[in-house]
C-alpha cells in the first residue's frame, strides 16, 4: 500500500502534481539548462581564445614574448632620440582596443549566463527533481552545478591572467606616451637649432661684408693724400661752429630772462 502523497501509483505528490507532470516540468528545465551550459562553454571558450590574444600581445595570437616587448619599448626610446617614434605604435593600440572592447562584452555576457544559470539550477531544477523524486535527476542537478562551478573557475583564473596583462600594458604605456614626448622634444629642439644655425651663417656673411668694406675705406683713405688731414680739418670747423652756436643760444638765454625779470 502506497503512503498518502509519496506519488506512488500514478496518483498526485505532495507537492500537487503527478510524477509523469514532475518529470515532464523537470525535463523542460533541463533543456534549458543544457542550452544555458552550451552558451556558457562556448563563451568562456571564446574568452580564452581571446585572453590569450591580449596576453602575448598580438591579434593573431602569436605575439613577442615578455623580453620581446621590453625590447620593443627600448626600441622606442632609442628612436625617440632620432625622431621616427611618433607612429610606430598605432595599428597595435587600435588591435588592442578592438579586443577590449571585445573581452569587455564577452566578461558581460559570462557573468549575466552564470546568474541565470545559478538561478535556474537552485530555484527551479533543484525543488523539482526534489518533486519527481528521482535519483538521476538530483545526479543531473548536481552535474550542473559542477559544470558551473568549473566554468566560473575556468572565466576567474582567465579574467585574473587579462588583469595582470593590463597593467603592464598601461605601465607600458605611459612609457610610450613618455617616449613619444621626448620625440616631440627632440624635434622642436632640431628645429631651434637649424634655425640657430640659419642665423649664424648669415652673420657670418654680414661680418665678412663689413669687413670688406672696412678695408675698402682704409685703402682709399691710403691711396688719397691728406685725405685723413682733410677729414680732421672739417670735424675741427664742425666743433668751432658748435661752440659759436651755443655760445649765441646761451646769450639769448641770458638776455631773455634779464628782460623778464630785470
Amino acid at each position: 500500500m502506497v503512503a498518502p502523497g509519496s506519488g506512488g501509483g500514478g496518483g498526485p505528490t505532495s507537492y500537487g502534481m503527478t510524477p509523469e507532470q514532475a518529470s515532464r516540468e523537470f525535463d523542460s528545465l533541463r533543456r534549458e539548462a543544457t542550452k544555458l551550459e552550451r552558451h556558457l562553454e562556448d563563451r568562456v571558450a571564446r574568452y580564452q581564445q581571446l585572453a590569450q590574444r591580449l596576453t602575448v600581445g598580438d591579434s593573431n595570437g602569436a605575439g613577442p614574448s615578455d623580453n620581446d616587448t621590453f625590447s620593443q619599448r627600448s626600441s622606442l626610446l632609442d628612436n625617440a632620440e632620432m625622431g621616427t617614434a611618433s607612429s610606430q605604435y598605432s595599428d597595435k593600440k587600435k588591435d588592442t582596443k578592438n579586443i577590449d572592447e571585445e573581452e569587455a562584452l564577452l566578461s558581460k555576457d559570462i557573468h549575466r549566463t552564470m546568474s541565470t544559470m545559478t538561478e535556474l539550477i537552485n530555484t527551479r531544477m533543484a525543488p523539482a527533481a526534489e518533486r519527481t523524486g528521482r535519483s538521476q535527476h538530483s545526479l543531473l542537478v548536481k552535474r550542473y552545478r559542477e559544470i558551473l562551478f568549473d566554468c566560473g573557475a575556468d572565466y576567474n583564473k582567465t579574467s585574473a591572467a587579462v588583469a595582470r596583462r593590463r597593467e603592464a600594458r598601461e605601465l607600458f604605456r605611459t612609457i610610450d606616451e613618455g617616449a613619444e614626448a621626448i620625440d616631440n622634444s627632440m624635434k622642436s629642439a632640431n628645429s631651434v637649432l637649424n634655425q640657430a644655425a640659419s642665423v649664424r651663417s648669415e652673420l657670418r656673411t654680414q661680418g665678412a661684408s663689413l669687413r670688406g668694406v672696412t678695408g675698402t675705406m682704409a685703402a682709399i683713405a691710403g691711396n688719397i693724400p691728406g685725405l685723413n688731414g682733410l677729414i680732421d680739418k672739417i670735424r675741427k670747423k664742425r666743433q668751432q661752429d658748435d661752440k659759436v652756436v651755443t655760445g649765441v643760444v646761451a646769450a639769448c638765454i641770458l638776455f631773455t630772462l634779464w628782460y623778464l625779470f630785470g
